[in-house]
């Protein structure tokens, strides 16, 4: 699918889901749904905040998960990066429950229905930026809302509308879209719910995806499904670390759960540099220092 990996450019992408983790983790002294930017890459800028219900089905409250920048200097060309879960990694359990229809493209074969559960429950949140100030300072009242309704596709579709008419350069919703070129990033189940965005965007045609770069992500769906996304026009680029226990769950098992990976595996094994343990396997910053040797691992893992 499309160019091989790009380590450089992979790196680059992997730090937008390392930002969203930071977001995550400093300490909480403002909004913990919406907190400010922190560790997001040179030349981008914070546009929304991507929430989602825990991965604990039965709980329901959002936690901030992922997301959405912009090039400052290219306001539509977009990355979206979703973290995965902290801690432990028994998520696992309940999101690869039994294969169902991806409730946003039906037909492209069967998901774990874990996911497809925790994918709609994506929400989109605006922050508030220069171009919205000012439209609400020539519109008092008018200004548009901070979350927006439909699918994760439609809600961005609606956040990158909004942003279009506050600076002008599309006048009505009659107008036809401009390009939205746009790079998709996750880690862990982070990973999961990315693969099933450039799935429904496929179907919808919301945005440009130039780019799908995953790290530590599970099997998402059944063959068909994989085959399916393997056949988009787009740079597929998924990057394993051997020893990481989740990228081989959930489980093939023939007729029963025909879970397949989506191309293209990009592997490695940590252990030449990184303590032996799950957590060590699994966590971003191990995939990034393969990527780029003077990127820190975490203390804990240091040999």
């Amino acid at each position: 699918m499309g160019a091989p990996p790009d380590p450089g450019q992979a790196f680059f992408y992997g730090r937008f889901v390392q930002a969203a983790y930071t977001m995550f983790r400093q300490p909480q002294g403002g909004d913990p749904l919406r907190p400010d930017p922190a560790g997001i890459p040179d030349g981008f800028e914070l546009g929304a905040w991507i929430h989602m219900s825990d991965f604990i089905l039965t709980r329901k409250e959002p936690e901030f998960y992922g997301i959405v920048c912009r090039k400052i200097d290219d306001p539509d060309r977009r990355i979206v990066a979703i973290r995965g879960t902290e801690g432990a990694i028994e998520w696992i359990d309940d999101a690869a429950a039994l294969p169902t229809p991806f409730r946003q493209v039906p037909d492209a074969g069967r998901v774990a229905s874990g996911f497809d559960k925790i994918y709609s429950s994506l929400k989109v949140v605006r922050r508030k930026l220069a171009e919205d100030r000012a439209a609400e300072a020539a519109a008092p009242g008018q200004q548009p809302p901070d979350t927006f309704g439909g699918s994760f596709a439609d809600q961005l579709d609606q956040l990158a509308t909004s942003r279009e008419l506050a600076r002008h350069v599309r006048q009505s919703l009659a107008e036809p879209r401009r390009a939205r070129p746009m790079v998709v990033t996750g880690h862990s189940l982070g990973a999961a719910l990315a693969t099933l965005f450039v799935m429904e965007n496929d179907k919808k045609k919301k945005f440009d995806i130039t780019t799908s770069c995953t790290f530590a992500s599970p099997r998402v769906g059944n063959k068909e499904f994989a085959r399916m996304f393997n056949q988009l026009p787009i740079n597929s680029w998924r990057f394993v670390n051997k020893l990481d226990v989740v990228p081989k769950l959930p489980p093939d098992i023939p007729v029963l759960l025909d879970y397949d990976h989506v191309d293209t595996a990009y592997e490695f094994k940590s252990s030449s540099f990184a303590k032996n343990s799950l957590v060590c396997w699994h966590a971003m910053e191990t995939y990034l220092h393969e990527l780029n040797s003077t990127y820190p691992l975490r203390p804990e893992c240091n040999l």
